[in-house]
Order: structure tokens, then sequence, then C-alpha cells
């Protein structure tokens, strides 16, 4: 019993890659199961399981916070906002969040595959069930959802999307910069005696995180390597709308097309009207003129 309740998650270890799976085969499991239920039941269904985003932030305020900081609680992670937006979402279909979400969802997504901080979890632990469940359905309603066909994935949202996501990276490292100054010039630590520093959607380094370590590398300044990743994150909002992208382009070319056509049928028209008009137009008769006899 004793060995089960030590049992590590780890990182990349054959157990990770278990959950990985698992955060991937369940919500397709779960979508066929919803796919014939009525919209009612796929809404409660969905809201029960966002739900696990909230209490989640909730049990780690109340069982950590007291003995580290309010702080390094704050819900302004990337995950922490898309574990508040997701039961809106599910409970207003708002078409904005619902095309803002899976954007933030990425970062549950990475979350779960990237666990460098987590790896030491006992996967038996309260701790470990509940950031796992929350942070893999976070990931998944968005996508189960429009799936659905209870929210639609709109271009015109791409630029929307993009440009809240810079705002809240902006606000949020300014956040961290002021609660780390503060915190350093007054000296205030936490429970165990450490000086308090936060680095909310990582704004100040990746903090070991080894896909945000590259980007770190390319440029290691602090807010600055993370807008790296801004034109990765505008073509997967692209191959999210590639469907739409792909007919937007087809109709402008048809339409273009067209448009050609239309011309060159217009400048035929014409042109068989000008040979018509000449071929009616009244024939003239020329007056002979008699010759004088030699």
């Amino acid at each position: 019993m004793e060995a089960l309740l030590e049992w590590k998650w780890g990182f990349f270890s054959p157990t990770h890659i278990a959950t990985i799976i698992l955060a991937i085969v369940f919500p397709i499991v779960l979508y066929f199961i919803l796919k014939h239920k009525s919209e009612r039941v796929q809404k409660i269904v969905l809201f029960l399981f966002s739900l696990l985003g909230p209490i989640t932030m909730i049990n780690e305020i109340v069982c950590y916070a007291p003995m580290q900081s309010i702080l390094v609680y704050l819900p302004i992670h990337l995950c922490s906002i898309n574990a508040i937006l997701t039961p809106i979402l599910v409970c207003t279909k708002n078409e904005f969040i619902g095309n803002l979400t899976p954007l933030f969802s990425v970062g549950s997504g990475l979350a779960v595959i990237f666990n460098t901080i987590q790896a030491e979890y006992s996967i038996f632990s309260v701790v470990f069930i509940l950031y796992y469940s929350s942070h893999a359905m976070g990931c998944a309603i968005p996508f189960l959802m429009a799936k659905l066909g209870l929210i639609k994935i709109r271009p015109k949202y791409i630029l929307p999307s993009l440009t809240t996501l810079f705002g809240l990276y902006t606000v949020v490292h300014f956040i961290n910069v002021w609660i780390n100054t503060v915190c350093s010039a007054n000296n205030i630590v936490d429970g165990f005696g450490e000086l308090i520093q936060v680095n909310y959607m990582f704004s100040i380094s990746p903090q070991g995180n080894p896909a945000l370590e590259f980007f770190w590398s390319l440029i290691p300044y602090e807010y600055f390597y993370m807008l790296a990743v801004f034109p990765i994150i505008a073509v997967y909002y692209l191959l999210l709308n590639i469907k739409d992208v792909i007919a937007f382009f087809k109709n402008k070319f048809s339409k273009g097309s067209a448009d050609g056509s239309s011309e060159a049928a217009d400048e035929a028209a014409s042109e068989e009207s000008e040979a018509a008009e000449v071929s009616d137009a009244p024939v003239t008769p020329q007056k002979s003129v008699a010759k004088e006899p030699q």
C-alpha cells in the first residue's frame, strides 16, 4: 500500500506517458458518448467537468496558501484564467470566450505534458488527481464544445483573441514585477522563510519548462522571450480555422475567375453587337456615270 502511495507521476516516465494518452483518449470517448445526447445533457456533463478547475484553485488556496502566501496562488496563470472562463463558456456559449479558450487551453495541455514541477506528485494523491484532471479537461472542453456544435470557431476572432492574450500577458508581467519588487524591497517571505517571488504566465523566466527554455535560448530576456511564441500561436489559430480560411480563398479565387469570365463575355458581346450594327447598316447605292461617246 505504501508503495502505491509513493508511485510518482514522473517526467515522460511510462506513467506520465500513459496519463498523456488518457488525456487524449478520454475526451474522444466522451465526445462519442455525448454526440447523440440532447444539448441540455451535453451542457450539464461538460459543466460538471469544468468545475474541476475552480475546485483545484480553491483547494490550493485553502490547503497551501496559508503555508506559503496567497501571493503565490493568485488566479492569473494562463491555466487559472482558463479554469475561470470554461464554466462561463459552458453556461453561456459565449462566442468570443468560445474562440478565446482554445488558445488558453493550450497552456493546460502543455502543463500535463511538461510537468517538471509536478513530476514528484504521487498519482494517488489528491493534489495530483485535481491537478491532472482539471488541466486535462480544461484543455479538452473548448474543443468538445466546438465538435458538439455548441460553439463555432470563427476566423474573425483570431486577431481579437491574440490581442486579448497579449494584453493579459503584459498586465500579468507588470503584476509579477510589482510583487517581486515590493517583496524584495521589504524582505517579505513565505511560511518557509523564503523570499516571495512570482512568475505568473512565465513572463519572468521559463522556470525549468523545457518547451519555454527553447524560446529563452533565442531571446534571453524576461517578458520579451515569450513574444516569440505569438507567431506559433497565430499559425495554431489559422489551423483551427483552416476550413474557413480555405473556403475564403477558394471563394475569392472563384469570384476573381467569375469576374474575369464576365469581363471576357461582355467584351465578346460588345464585339458581336458592333459587328451586327455594321451588317445592318443601309448600303448607299452608287450612281453610275454614263460615258460620253468618243
